[in-house]
């Protein structure tokens, strides 16, 4: 098993040969990496990755490459659907493209004062923090300053404006776990679609795709369940019988990014190839002898 997983590293190291050497490598080791961890009953914490293959994973690499960021594995990561980005990677773009751009993202927390004004193009604003160090304040809204050449702008996004965020992400396991980084992630996400969107196209793209079905399992029991389910599908010979087992699925097992790719991977596999056009021969012309 660990030769595989070390194949998995050279041969993404060895179609990334014309990247900085550095980057591949560290590229290659990270996919290794979430290919092989397990959770604590042993099983695969990432079973999308036992389905990627090296060129897939590479091309994935340069994509990103292609929009002046790394694949660092923390800012840019792998989930079930895709390339995923974080708000310091939204923040790296921005800075890639106009280096001198100043951007400020926060959070405003209950008891939080924030004001702001825009005269002239210019923003000006104000946010008094109260209370710093209370962990257990609720989020009530967020901000985004961005201010480069091309102009100042402000972005915000109150509490309700959040939640629908979140709601439509169907991603809730990573908003759970993580939701002040989800809430910094969606603010800066947003102005960067409002203002610069020309820019953000291929992120946001890669970035969206992340978030069509659900891919993190939230217990060790749904991990069970995921697993088991994918087996299934894997074992399945016959078309009709995979489709009507997905759609009998759960909705959240139907939703579970694995479940979701392993279905269209083993379908993939079941479809008859479509039968090559031939052409008829055409049938030779009669030709009419005149009788002399």
């Amino acid at each position: 098993m660990q030769n595989n997983q070390q194949q998995l590293k050279e041969q993404i190291v060895a179609l990334l040969q014309d990247q900085k050497a550095e980057d591949a490598e560290k590229f290659g080791a990270y996919c290794q990496r979430i290919k092989m961890e397990t959770d604590k009953q042993g099983k695969q914490k990432y079973p999308f990755m036992q389905r990627k293959t090296a060129k897939e994973l590479a091309g994935l690499f340069r994509r990103v490459k292609a929009e002046g960021l790394v694949f660092d594995g923390k800012h840019v990561t792998l989930q079930s659907t895709g390339v995923t980005y974080d708000y310091v990677a939204y923040k790296n773009k921005m800075l890639v493209v106009y280096p001198d751009s100043k951007i400020d993202i926060g959070v405003v927390n209950e008891g939080d004062e924030f004001s702001f004004d825009k005269s002239d193009g210019k923003v000006n604003y104000n946010h008094k923090i109260n209370n710093p160090f209370d962990e257990k304040k609720t989020i009530i809204g967020a901000y985004c300053i961005i201010k480069n050449t091309r102009g100042e702008f402000l972005t915000t996004l109150n509490k309700e404006e959040l939640e629908k965020h979140r709601k439509v992400a169907k991603t809730d396991s990573i908003w759970s776990a993580w939701f002040k980084e989800m809430v910094l992630k969606t603010v800066i996400k947003k102005a960067c679609k409002y203002h610069f969107d020309d820019i953000f196209e291929g992120i946001n793209e890669m970035d969206n795709e992340s978030y069509a079905p659900e891919q993190v399992v939230a217990t060790e029991e749904d991990a069970a369940k995921v697993a088991e389910t994918i087996a299934k599908i894997d074992a399945m010979t016959d078309i009709k019988e995979l489709q009507d087992f997905f759609l009998k699925l759960p909705p959240q097992l139907i939703k579970n990014g694995d479940v979701f790719e392993a279905y269209n991977a083993k379908k993939a596999d079941l479809t008859p190839a479509a039968p090559k056009a031939t052409k008829t021969p055409a049938k030779a012309k009669k030709v009419a002898v005149k009788k002399k």
